[in-house]
């Protein structure tokens, strides 16, 4: 269960009302490479696994199931720690650790030419083989919101949703977190062994750069967003060659790039 009951003091110009809320859990997940700590995040409890596999998917360290030769939890510590273990082809090619540039490029003196060509550098451009008439991607939203149940209890989440390139329904995750929402739909995908076939993804969340940076890695050809993007999503977005809409909320968005793959 991935909602709790709490007992919370509802106050408004009626007065204090004693009632009972239901809100969102948020409890930490470690996860291991090769027994060897990787990552450690804070998530909606539930598909564990196939956020560990999204995120080792994203962040570059696999391609396909075939760099995986398995992934379990931890007994020592429930379902809080997840191990993925590294195939023998996998590990023939160089194990990173995992970068930090995410997070220091917030306070560094960069210039943002030189961020962009770091962050694209690993990711070829994408090329345009998807073209969906615009009132289609409201239709592709509301499956995403119909299947929001831990947001309609809490209030509290995010929720990814994949399509393919005529629209079809492939994965759906809601998390605490945009990113692990995102990472949880992807690794799903890699579970069910149809990654290639995803070209449209769907966000509940603003568009950042690191939401672009997922959907690259997944080769997705549209992201959208109900709330806006900043610069340098757009920026990324450009120079990967995703089309990036965001603010979209029927029956308006705002498509920052490549608009020819959004028809009328």
């Amino acid at each position: 269960m991935n909602v709790l009951d709490v007992p919370v003091v509802k106050c408004s110009d009626e007065g204090f009302l004693h009632i009972t809320e239901q809100v969102a859990i948020e409890e930490p997940l470690e996860i291991y490479i090769d027994n060897l700590p990787f990552y450690m995040t804070m998530r909606l409890p539930g598909e564990e696994v196939a956020l560990a596999l999204g995120l080792c998917f994203t962040d570059g360290l696999i391609t396909s199931m075939d760099d995986v030769s398995g992934a379990n939890y931890c007994s020592d510590i429930s379902t809080n720690k997840v191990n993925i273990f590294l195939s023998d082809t996998r590990k023939e090619r160089p194990v990173r650790e995992r970068p930090k540039q995410f997070t220091s490029y917030s306070s560094c003196g960069l210039c943002g030419s030189d961020m962009i060509r770091d962050l694209t550098a690993s990711i070829s451009k994408i090329e345009k083989t998807v073209t969906v008439a615009f009132p289609e991607l409201f239709a592709m939203q509301d499956v995403m919101v119909e299947k929001q149940a831990a947001r309609r209890s809490t209030g509290a989440t995010h929720a990814a949703s994949i399509f393919d390139a005529r629209g079809n329904f492939l994965s759906f995750s809601e998390d605490v977190g945009r990113h692990n929402g995102l990472d949880k739909a992807i690794g799903k995908l890699l579970l069910d062994g149809r990654i290639g076939e995803a070209k449209i993804v769907h966000l509940s969340s603003r568009l950042s750069y690191e939401m672009v940076m997922k959907a690259a890695r997944l080769r997705a050809e549209i992201l959208t967003g109900v709330s806006a993007a900043t610069s340098l999503a757009i920026q990324v977005a450009d120079a990967l060659g995703i089309t990036l809409i965001g603010s979209l909320r029927n029956p308006s968005g705002n498509v920052f790039t490549y608009p020819e793959r959004v028809g009328g």
